[in-house]
Protein backbone atom coordinates (compact mmCIF):
# COMPACT_ATOMS: atom_id res chain seq x y z
CA UNK A 1 0.00 0.00 0.00
CA UNK A 2 1.16 3.52 -0.76
CA UNK A 3 2.25 5.58 2.25
CA UNK A 4 0.30 8.61 3.50
CA UNK A 5 1.95 12.03 3.50
CA UNK A 6 3.58 13.02 6.80
CA UNK A 7 1.06 14.47 9.24
CA UNK A 8 -1.88 13.97 6.84
CA UNK A 9 -5.26 12.53 7.72
CA UNK A 10 -6.10 12.07 4.01
CA UNK A 11 -3.71 11.62 1.09
CA UNK A 12 -5.31 11.19 -2.33
CA UNK A 13 -3.01 10.59 -5.30
CA UNK A 14 -3.55 10.19 -9.04
CA UNK A 15 -7.30 9.57 -8.74
CA UNK A 16 -9.12 9.06 -12.04
CA UNK A 17 -12.91 9.01 -12.10
CA UNK A 18 -14.81 8.30 -15.30
CA UNK A 19 -18.38 8.14 -16.53
CA UNK A 20 -19.92 6.53 -19.61
CA UNK A 21 -21.44 9.01 -22.08
CA UNK A 22 -22.93 7.81 -25.38
CA UNK A 23 -20.83 4.66 -25.31
CA UNK A 24 -17.55 6.48 -24.53
CA UNK A 25 -15.77 6.43 -21.16
CA UNK A 26 -14.91 10.04 -20.32
CA UNK A 27 -12.72 11.22 -17.43
CA UNK A 28 -14.32 13.74 -15.08
CA UNK A 29 -11.47 13.65 -12.55
CA UNK A 30 -8.03 13.45 -14.15
CA UNK A 31 -5.24 12.43 -11.80
CA UNK A 32 -6.75 14.23 -8.81
CA UNK A 33 -4.39 14.87 -5.89
CA UNK A 34 -4.97 16.47 -2.51
CA UNK A 35 -3.61 16.27 1.01
CA UNK A 36 -5.50 17.20 4.17
CA UNK A 37 -3.23 17.73 7.20
CA UNK A 38 -4.36 16.42 10.56
CA UNK A 39 -6.29 19.22 12.24
CA UNK A 40 -6.47 21.22 8.99
CA UNK A 41 -9.42 22.27 6.84
CA UNK A 42 -8.94 22.19 3.06
CA UNK A 43 -11.11 24.32 0.79
CA UNK A 44 -11.81 22.71 -2.60
CA UNK A 45 -13.07 25.29 -5.07
CA UNK A 46 -14.00 25.49 -8.72
CA UNK A 47 -16.94 26.39 -10.94
CA UNK A 48 -19.84 24.02 -11.55
CA UNK A 49 -18.69 21.04 -13.59
CA UNK A 50 -15.10 21.21 -12.37
CA UNK A 51 -15.37 17.75 -10.79
CA UNK A 52 -14.75 18.78 -7.18
CA UNK A 53 -17.80 17.08 -5.70
CA UNK A 54 -17.38 13.86 -7.68
CA UNK A 55 -13.70 13.75 -6.75
CA UNK A 56 -14.41 13.86 -3.03
CA UNK A 57 -17.51 11.65 -3.18
CA UNK A 58 -15.49 9.05 -5.08
CA UNK A 59 -12.67 8.88 -2.54
CA UNK A 60 -15.30 8.52 0.20
CA UNK A 61 -17.26 5.81 -1.60
CA UNK A 62 -20.38 7.93 -2.05
CA UNK A 63 -20.38 8.20 -5.85
CA UNK A 64 -22.91 6.28 -7.94
CA UNK A 65 -21.09 6.91 -11.23
CA UNK A 66 -20.29 4.08 -13.62
CA UNK A 67 -17.56 3.00 -13.94
CA UNK A 68 -16.57 5.53 -11.24
CA UNK A 69 -13.03 5.36 -9.82
CA UNK A 70 -10.71 3.55 -12.24
CA UNK A 71 -7.31 4.34 -10.71
CA UNK A 72 -5.58 5.99 -7.76
CA UNK A 73 -5.26 5.84 -3.99
CA UNK A 74 -7.02 7.53 -1.06
CA UNK A 75 -5.25 6.86 2.23
CA UNK A 76 -6.88 7.80 5.54
CA UNK A 77 -4.74 7.91 8.70
CA UNK A 78 -7.29 8.36 11.49
CA UNK A 79 -6.19 8.46 15.10
CA UNK A 80 -3.90 5.61 16.13
CA UNK A 81 -5.44 3.22 13.62
CA UNK A 82 -3.32 1.82 10.78
CA UNK A 83 -3.70 3.69 7.48
CA UNK A 84 -6.55 2.61 5.21
CA UNK A 85 -6.42 2.98 1.44
CA UNK A 86 -10.07 2.79 0.41
CA UNK A 87 -9.02 2.56 -3.24
CA UNK A 88 -6.45 -0.20 -2.70
CA UNK A 89 -6.27 -2.67 -5.61
CA UNK A 90 -8.49 -0.58 -7.88
CA UNK A 91 -5.78 -0.49 -10.54
CA UNK A 92 -5.62 -4.31 -10.52
CA UNK A 93 -9.37 -4.79 -10.84
CA UNK A 94 -10.67 -1.88 -12.91
CA UNK A 95 -11.67 -2.75 -16.49
CA UNK A 96 -10.22 0.61 -17.59
CA UNK A 97 -6.91 2.38 -17.20
CA UNK A 98 -6.13 6.11 -17.43
CA UNK A 99 -5.05 7.50 -20.81
CA UNK A 100 -1.35 7.41 -21.58
CA UNK A 101 0.82 9.27 -24.06
CA UNK A 102 -1.35 10.84 -26.76
CA UNK A 103 -4.52 9.07 -25.56
CA UNK A 104 -7.33 11.35 -24.40
CA UNK A 105 -9.84 8.84 -23.00
CA UNK A 106 -9.55 5.89 -20.59
CA UNK A 107 -8.83 2.58 -22.31
CA UNK A 108 -10.46 -0.78 -21.60
CA UNK A 109 -7.83 -3.29 -20.45
CA UNK A 110 -9.88 -6.27 -19.26
CA UNK A 111 -13.41 -7.65 -19.49
CA UNK A 112 -14.23 -6.45 -16.02
CA UNK A 113 -15.84 -9.30 -14.10
CA UNK A 114 -13.26 -8.82 -11.36
CA UNK A 115 -14.63 -5.27 -10.93
CA UNK A 116 -17.52 -6.71 -8.92
CA UNK A 117 -15.07 -8.37 -6.52
CA UNK A 118 -13.26 -5.08 -5.93
CA UNK A 119 -16.53 -3.23 -5.29
CA UNK A 120 -17.41 -5.68 -2.51
CA UNK A 121 -14.01 -5.08 -0.90
CA UNK A 122 -14.49 -1.35 -1.39
CA UNK A 123 -17.77 -1.36 0.56
CA UNK A 124 -16.16 -3.21 3.47
CA UNK A 125 -13.36 -0.65 3.66
CA UNK A 126 -15.86 2.17 3.66
CA UNK A 127 -17.87 0.62 6.49
CA UNK A 128 -14.64 0.46 8.50
CA UNK A 129 -13.79 4.03 7.58
CA UNK A 130 -17.13 5.34 8.80
CA UNK A 131 -16.79 3.47 12.08
CA UNK A 132 -13.39 5.12 12.55
CA UNK A 133 -14.96 8.56 12.22
CA UNK A 134 -15.71 10.09 8.82
CA UNK A 135 -18.76 12.36 8.37
CA UNK A 136 -20.37 14.02 5.37
CA UNK A 137 -22.53 17.17 5.23
CA UNK A 138 -24.51 16.84 2.02
CA UNK A 139 -25.25 19.65 -0.40
CA UNK A 140 -29.02 19.04 -0.33
CA UNK A 141 -30.13 18.19 3.21
CA UNK A 142 -33.76 17.63 2.21
CA UNK A 143 -32.59 14.99 -0.24
CA UNK A 144 -30.17 13.41 2.23
CA UNK A 145 -32.50 13.18 5.24
CA UNK A 146 -34.82 10.16 5.37
CA UNK A 147 -38.32 11.60 4.84
CA UNK A 148 -39.95 8.70 6.72
CA UNK A 149 -37.96 9.02 9.95
CA UNK A 150 -38.21 11.70 12.61
CA UNK A 151 -35.24 13.97 13.27
CA UNK A 152 -34.70 12.36 16.66
CA UNK A 153 -34.55 8.86 15.19
CA UNK A 154 -31.98 9.84 12.59
CA UNK A 155 -29.69 11.70 15.00
CA UNK A 156 -30.00 8.92 17.59
CA UNK A 157 -28.88 6.37 15.01
CA UNK A 158 -25.84 8.56 14.27
CA UNK A 159 -25.03 8.84 17.99
CA UNK A 160 -25.19 5.04 18.25
CA UNK A 161 -22.38 4.73 15.68
CA UNK A 162 -20.00 6.50 18.09
CA UNK A 163 -21.51 4.97 21.25
CA UNK A 164 -22.66 1.43 20.38
CA UNK A 165 -23.03 0.43 24.05
CA UNK A 166 -25.17 3.43 25.05
CA UNK A 167 -28.66 2.90 26.43
CA UNK A 168 -31.82 4.57 25.11
CA UNK A 169 -31.55 7.44 27.60
CA UNK A 170 -27.93 8.15 26.72
CA UNK A 171 -28.73 8.11 23.00
CA UNK A 172 -31.57 10.59 23.51
CA UNK A 173 -29.32 12.84 25.59
CA UNK A 174 -26.71 12.64 22.83
CA UNK A 175 -29.27 13.67 20.21
CA UNK A 176 -30.36 16.65 22.34
CA UNK A 177 -26.71 17.62 22.83
CA UNK A 178 -26.10 17.80 19.09
CA UNK A 179 -29.29 19.77 18.48
CA UNK A 180 -28.01 22.33 20.98
CA UNK A 181 -24.56 22.32 19.32
CA UNK A 182 -26.09 23.40 16.00
CA UNK A 183 -28.23 26.01 17.78
CA UNK A 184 -31.60 24.29 17.41
CA UNK A 185 -34.08 24.00 20.24
CA UNK A 186 -33.02 20.88 22.14
CA UNK A 187 -36.34 19.35 23.21
CA UNK A 188 -38.78 16.58 22.36
CA UNK A 189 -40.70 18.84 19.98
CA UNK A 190 -37.66 19.17 17.69
CA UNK A 191 -36.84 15.46 17.96
CA UNK A 192 -40.37 14.59 16.84
CA UNK A 193 -40.26 16.67 13.63
CA UNK A 194 -40.14 15.05 10.20
CA UNK A 195 -37.80 16.50 7.53
CA UNK A 196 -40.69 18.06 5.58
CA UNK A 197 -41.54 20.12 8.67
CA UNK A 198 -38.12 21.79 8.71
CA UNK A 199 -37.20 25.10 7.13
CA UNK A 200 -34.14 25.20 4.86
CA UNK A 201 -31.93 26.55 7.61
CA UNK A 202 -33.21 24.01 10.13
CA UNK A 203 -32.67 21.15 7.68
CA UNK A 204 -29.08 22.23 7.11
CA UNK A 205 -28.46 22.39 10.86
CA UNK A 206 -29.94 18.92 11.31
CA UNK A 207 -27.67 17.68 8.52
CA UNK A 208 -24.66 19.14 10.34
CA UNK A 209 -25.81 17.55 13.60
CA UNK A 210 -26.11 14.17 11.86
CA UNK A 211 -22.57 14.46 10.48
CA UNK A 212 -21.17 15.38 13.89
CA UNK A 213 -23.20 13.01 16.05
CA UNK A 214 -20.96 10.12 15.03
CA UNK A 215 -18.09 12.07 16.64
CA UNK A 216 -15.97 12.06 13.47
CA UNK A 217 -12.32 12.99 13.13
CA UNK A 218 -12.79 13.97 9.49
CA UNK A 219 -15.77 15.78 7.93
CA UNK A 220 -16.59 16.83 4.38
CA UNK A 221 -19.02 19.73 3.85
CA UNK A 222 -20.29 19.81 0.26
CA UNK A 223 -21.65 23.25 -0.67
CA UNK A 224 -23.14 23.63 2.84
CA UNK A 225 -24.89 26.96 2.09
CA UNK A 226 -26.39 26.21 -1.34
CA UNK A 227 -29.99 27.36 -1.67
CA UNK A 228 -30.04 29.36 1.56
CA UNK A 229 -30.83 33.06 1.75
CA UNK A 230 -28.04 35.44 2.72
CA UNK A 231 -29.04 35.72 6.40
CA UNK A 232 -29.25 31.96 6.95
CA UNK A 233 -26.06 31.49 4.92
CA UNK A 234 -24.16 33.76 7.31
CA UNK A 235 -25.52 31.85 10.28
CA UNK A 236 -24.50 28.48 8.83
CA UNK A 237 -21.01 29.74 7.96
CA UNK A 238 -20.65 31.10 11.49
CA UNK A 239 -21.78 27.75 12.90
CA UNK A 240 -19.30 25.82 10.76
CA UNK A 241 -16.53 28.25 11.71
CA UNK A 242 -17.19 27.67 15.41
CA UNK A 243 -17.17 23.90 14.92
CA UNK A 244 -14.10 23.72 12.69
CA UNK A 245 -11.91 26.39 14.28
CA UNK A 246 -10.93 24.28 17.27
CA UNK A 247 -8.13 22.48 15.46
CA UNK A 248 -9.22 18.98 16.50
CA UNK A 249 -11.46 18.32 13.49
CA UNK A 250 -10.01 17.82 10.01
CA UNK A 251 -11.99 18.15 6.83
CA UNK A 252 -12.77 19.42 3.37
CA UNK A 253 -15.17 22.23 2.46
CA UNK A 254 -16.34 22.05 -1.17
CA UNK A 255 -17.68 25.32 -2.56
CA UNK A 256 -17.53 28.01 -5.22
CA UNK A 257 -18.07 30.64 -2.49
CA UNK A 258 -14.56 32.05 -2.04
CA UNK A 259 -15.33 34.31 0.96
CA UNK A 260 -16.72 31.29 2.84
CA UNK A 261 -13.65 29.21 1.94
CA UNK A 262 -11.37 32.03 3.13
CA UNK A 263 -13.13 32.10 6.50
CA UNK A 264 -13.37 28.37 7.16
CA UNK A 265 -10.20 26.90 5.67
CA UNK A 266 -6.45 27.13 6.11
CA UNK A 267 -5.48 25.52 2.81
CA UNK A 268 -6.83 25.76 -0.72
CA UNK A 269 -7.11 23.41 -3.70
CA UNK A 270 -8.54 24.67 -7.00
CA UNK A 271 -10.06 22.38 -9.64
CA UNK A 272 -10.80 23.07 -13.29
CA UNK A 273 -12.36 20.49 -15.64
CA UNK A 274 -11.32 17.52 -13.54
CA UNK A 275 -7.78 18.63 -12.69
CA UNK A 276 -6.33 20.18 -9.54
CA UNK A 277 -4.56 23.28 -10.90
CA UNK A 278 -3.43 24.87 -7.62
CA UNK A 279 -2.71 23.89 -4.04
CA UNK A 280 -1.56 26.35 -1.43
CA UNK A 281 -2.16 28.29 1.79
CA UNK A 282 -5.43 30.15 2.15
CA UNK A 283 -3.43 33.42 2.13
CA UNK A 284 -2.95 32.85 -1.61
CA UNK A 285 -6.68 33.42 -1.99
CA UNK A 286 -6.91 36.69 -0.09
CA UNK A 287 -3.65 38.39 -1.05
CA UNK A 288 -3.97 40.33 -4.31
CA UNK A 289 -0.21 40.13 -4.85
CA UNK A 290 0.08 36.41 -4.27
CA UNK A 291 1.13 34.29 -7.26
CA UNK A 292 -1.78 32.20 -8.51
CA UNK A 293 -2.79 29.94 -11.33
CA UNK A 294 -4.58 32.08 -13.97
CA UNK A 295 -7.84 30.23 -13.26
CA UNK A 296 -7.61 31.06 -9.55
CA UNK A 297 -7.13 34.72 -10.54
CA UNK A 298 -10.30 34.48 -12.64
CA UNK A 299 -12.25 33.08 -9.68
CA UNK A 300 -10.95 35.86 -7.42
CA UNK A 301 -12.01 38.53 -9.92
CA UNK A 302 -15.47 37.01 -10.20
CA UNK A 303 -15.83 37.06 -6.41
CA UNK A 304 -14.70 40.72 -6.32
CA UNK A 305 -17.17 41.64 -9.07
CA UNK A 306 -19.98 39.88 -7.24
CA UNK A 307 -19.13 41.55 -3.92
CA UNK A 308 -19.25 44.97 -5.59
CA UNK A 309 -22.41 44.29 -7.56
CA UNK A 310 -20.66 44.31 -10.94
CA UNK A 311 -21.21 41.98 -13.84
CA UNK A 312 -18.03 40.06 -14.55
CA UNK A 313 -16.21 41.49 -17.53
CA UNK A 314 -14.28 38.28 -18.18
CA UNK A 315 -15.56 36.72 -21.39
CA UNK A 316 -16.40 33.03 -21.23
CA UNK A 317 -14.63 31.93 -24.40
CA UNK A 318 -13.48 28.41 -25.04
CA UNK A 319 -14.51 24.82 -25.41
CA UNK A 320 -17.66 24.00 -23.45
CA UNK A 321 -17.85 20.83 -21.37
CA UNK A 322 -20.47 18.19 -22.06
CA UNK A 323 -23.23 17.36 -19.59
CA UNK A 324 -20.71 15.62 -17.30
CA UNK A 325 -18.40 18.63 -17.12
CA UNK A 326 -15.68 16.62 -18.91
CA UNK A 327 -13.36 18.01 -21.56
CA UNK A 328 -10.77 15.62 -23.00
CA UNK A 329 -8.18 17.44 -25.06
CA UNK A 330 -4.43 17.64 -25.56
CA UNK A 331 -2.39 20.13 -23.59
CA UNK A 332 -3.79 22.51 -20.98
CA UNK A 333 -7.60 22.39 -20.75
CA UNK A 334 -7.69 25.99 -19.48
CA UNK A 335 -5.75 27.64 -22.29
CA UNK A 336 -8.80 28.85 -24.26
CA UNK A 337 -9.66 31.12 -21.30
CA UNK A 338 -6.12 31.83 -20.09
CA UNK A 339 -4.90 35.43 -20.26
CA UNK A 340 -1.28 34.32 -19.93
CA UNK A 341 -1.74 32.18 -23.05
CA UNK A 342 -3.54 34.98 -24.91
CA UNK A 343 -0.79 37.46 -24.02
CA UNK A 344 2.00 35.13 -25.21
CA UNK A 345 3.56 35.15 -21.72
CA UNK A 346 4.08 31.41 -21.91
CA UNK A 347 5.42 28.97 -24.50
CA UNK A 348 2.14 28.37 -26.34
CA UNK A 349 3.27 25.15 -28.05
CA UNK A 350 3.68 23.52 -24.64
CA UNK A 351 0.21 24.68 -23.60
CA UNK A 352 -1.25 23.11 -26.74
CA UNK A 353 0.50 19.75 -26.52
CA UNK A 354 1.66 19.02 -22.95
CA UNK A 355 -0.59 18.68 -19.90
CA UNK A 356 0.85 20.82 -17.08
CA UNK A 357 1.55 19.17 -13.72
CA UNK A 358 1.69 20.68 -10.26
CA UNK A 359 5.06 22.21 -9.39
CA UNK A 360 6.33 24.36 -6.52
CA UNK A 361 6.23 28.16 -6.84
CA UNK A 362 6.67 28.81 -3.11
CA UNK A 363 6.79 26.91 0.16
CA UNK A 364 3.80 24.49 0.24
CA UNK A 365 2.29 26.31 -2.78
CA UNK A 366 2.02 24.58 -6.15
CA UNK A 367 0.40 25.36 -9.49
CA UNK A 368 -0.13 23.36 -12.69
CA UNK A 369 0.98 25.91 -15.28
CA UNK A 370 3.69 26.02 -17.95
CA UNK A 371 4.77 29.52 -16.92
CA UNK A 372 8.45 29.50 -15.94
CA UNK A 373 9.06 31.22 -12.61
CA UNK A 374 6.57 33.02 -10.40
CA UNK A 375 7.00 36.57 -11.69
CA UNK A 376 4.26 36.29 -14.33
CA UNK A 377 1.92 34.63 -11.84
CA UNK A 378 2.52 37.52 -9.43
CA UNK A 379 1.65 40.03 -12.18
CA UNK A 380 -1.67 38.43 -13.16
CA UNK A 381 -3.59 41.38 -11.69
CA UNK A 382 -1.81 43.74 -14.11
CA UNK A 383 -2.32 41.33 -17.04
CA UNK A 384 -6.02 41.10 -16.22
CA UNK A 385 -6.34 44.88 -15.89
CA UNK A 386 -4.76 45.33 -19.33
CA UNK A 387 -7.18 42.79 -20.77
CA UNK A 388 -10.17 44.56 -19.24
CA UNK A 389 -9.02 47.83 -20.84
CA UNK A 390 -8.78 46.16 -24.25
CA UNK A 391 -5.01 46.41 -24.32
CA UNK A 392 -4.65 42.65 -24.64
CA UNK A 393 -5.99 41.07 -27.81
CA UNK A 394 -7.02 37.47 -28.39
Amino acid sequence: MAEPADGAILTARDVWVAVEVAGAIKPIVQGGRLTVPRGGILGLVGESGSGKTQFVRSIMGLSSLEPGVISGSAIYQIGDQPPIDVLADVDDFSPFRPPQGDELLPVRQRIGWSWLVWRRRFRKRLDLLRRLGVGFIFQNPMGALNPYLKVGTQITEAVAVARPDAGAGELRDGALHWLAEVQLRADDATLSLYPHELSGGMAQRVMIALALAGEPHFVVADEPTTGLDSHIRREIVGLLHRIMAGGELSGIVISHDLPMIARLCDRLAVMFRGKVVEEGPIAALGDADSPNHPYTRELKERAEDLAQGRHSSRREVGESPDSTGAVARAGCVYRSRCLVYKANLVERDRCETVKPVLHDIADVHRVACHVDGREVLEDLAAVSAAWRKGELGD
